[in-house]
């Protein structure tokens, strides 16, 4: 069965990533906890950002700035999936990168971001994983897991490949959507 682009981040923003009494999640309070009580039709309703004019905050809803950004690449995931498991992998930050660098990208160097590191308007943090070659061709494949949990340094989704415009899915600073906070002051 074909996933659309929406099926796939519906899935992963509600894929549990559990539990760990050391996280300040409580009973109910990390992501993918709060993410399950939504269907894929309310995340669908989100606008893409909301503005809070009392705090002078604006923040892009994860849902919509995905599905602006990517395009689920089946085939590719089924390979990334292929090649976990005939070399005894999990789906991690290191397995993924070595599945970029060897069987992807012939070579190329990966990078790695956490949007959290970042000055990053973005409702739920990120972890992108991409190659050096991204700049130089029009196959921009990345490699995104998305945080669930409540600490930030844990509590990430599998990973999942995806087709992006790059430039767009790093558009995620205060200072590339602050003239629309300043026209609702207005």
């Amino acid at each position: 069965m074909t996933k659309t682009t929406e099926q796939v981040i519906y899935q992963m923003l509600t894929e549990s990533t559990g539990t760990n009494f050391l996280d300040s999640g409580g009973d109910n309070g990390r992501h993918w906890q709060r993410n399950q009580l939504r269907t894929l039709e309310d995340f669908k309703k989100d606008e893409l950002v909301s503005i809070d004019t009392k705090y002078n905050e604006i923040t892009l809803n994860i849902f919509p700035f995905l599905n602006e950004f990517l395009e689920y690449d089946q085939d590719e995931n089924e390979h990334f999936s292929n090649y976990l498991k005939a070399n005894g992998f999990h789906n991690d930050n290191e397995s993924t990168q070595i599945y970029f660098e060897n069987a992807l990208f012939n070579g190329f160097k990966c990078n790695h971001i956490n949007t959290y590191n970042d000055d990053c308007i973005l409702s739920q943090t990120l972890q992108i994983i991409y190659s050096d070659s991204i700049f130089e061709s029009d196959n921009q494949i990345i490699a995104l897991s998305i945080h669930n949990g409540a600490d930030v340094r844990g509590g990430y989704t599998d990973f999942k490949i995806f087709g992006a415009d790059f430039d767009g899915l790093l558009n995620y600073s205060f200072e590339s959507w602050s003239h629309l906070l300043e026209e609702e002051n207005a």
